[in-house]
């Protein structure tokens, strides 16, 4: 089942936000990079990429990290970046999107 994310604004449609120390979605963690992965609300998905980061970004499947590159994902994803985990929901909160 696709899920689409409602955004507070429609210019959020297109944008894009970038995961890391020095990012839109600021992450402190050593074993993020500055500019670890990108977020992108496409056609009201949510498309995630890595950009070429050190320790790479996971997507977590029966509790086991399975590497990932790019693709879209849903909304309750539980993503694992450097040490931490995080949902793509929980991700986009932090920028002031929610999710249905």
């Amino acid at each position: 089942m696709n899920k689409s994310v409602n955004a507070r604004s429609d210019s959020l449609e297109g944008r894009t936000f970038i995961l890391g120390r020095e990012g839109h979605i600021y992450i402190s963690d050593p074993a993020v990079s500055k500019e670890h992965a990108e977020l992108r609300v496409i056609d009201g998905r949510v498309h995630l990429r890595d950009l070429n980061s050190t320790n790479g970004i996971y997507l977590v499947k029966d509790d086991k990290p399975v590497r990932f590159k790019e693709g879209y994902v849903e909304p309750d994803q539980t993503v694992a970046i450097g040490t931490e985990r995080h949902t793509v929901r929980g991700l986009l909160e932090i920028i002031g999107v929610f999710t249905d």
